[in-house]
């Protein structure tokens, strides 16, 4: 499979022969200072899912429906989870719980190439990357010790708020808004073996074998 990397002209070249790699973290693309709109995503690696029961209720935790699963899963912890507690909702009451994904590194890519994306995104050049497994494998070698690839595939567009009967089924991380659908994004993630302090910026030379600049 080919994938699509944008990127500055000034970096491409380093990219594209050497294998020079930015690899950024999620909670960096969070950074609506940093990144502009098309890039930053307040919401990166979350989702929520909301609570409420019309006219009120009450749940009984020790039972198996989605409203007990849902305080199970999203409120109570391990301590609170006795099977003779119920739970009463007064009538607008609501509930939202919000999901995060721990802090992963990401390397994004787009499965089509798009000059207006590209632009949008700051960059002015574009490589391609010829075997997108080839070089992901390559890169997780290069970082093995500092990481391990968790992640590979596309981006899902979906609704990020979701009510309690229709959970998320994906984890955070592969997940964005649909308004962001038109980029396309196939994502490549990997879990820290230490905390993240930052972006890794790798040189990995046989990663380099399989990209090349792009001109359409």
């Amino acid at each position: 499979m080919r994938l699509y990397k944008y990127i500055s002209k000034q970096f491409a070249d380093a990219f594209a022969r050497r294998g020079a790699i930015k690899i950024g973290t999620l909670y960096e693309y969070r950074n609506t200072e940093k990144y502009n709109s098309a890039v930053a995503d307040k919401d990166e690696g979350s989702f929520q899912t909301e609570f409420e029961l019309l006219g009120g209720g009450e749940v009984d935790l020790g039972g198996t429906t989605p409203e007990a699963d849902f305080f199970r899963k999203h409120v109570l912890r391990p301590g609170q989870q006795a099977s003779n507690v119920k739970i009463v909702m007064e009538d607008g009451a609501r509930i939202i719980s919000r999901s995060n994904s721990e802090d992963l590194y990401v390397l994004c890519c787009s499965t089509q190439f798009s000059r207006d994306v590209m632009v949008e995104f700051g960059c002015d050049a574009c490589v391609e990357i010829s075997d997108a497994q080839a070089f992901v494998n390559a890169v997780s070698h290069t970082i093995r010790h500092q990481a391990r690839l968790v992640g590979f595939g596309q981006v899902h567009y979906l609704q990020k708020t979701k009510p309690y009967t229709e959970p998320h089924q994906l984890h955070p991380a592969v997940m964005k808004d649909p308004k962001y659908a038109y980029q396309c994004e196939w994502r490549s993630l990997w879990a820290p073996i230490k905390p993240i302090k930052g972006p890794l910026f790798i040189h990995a030379s046989k990663a380099a074998s399989y990209c090349s600049w792009y001109a359409p």
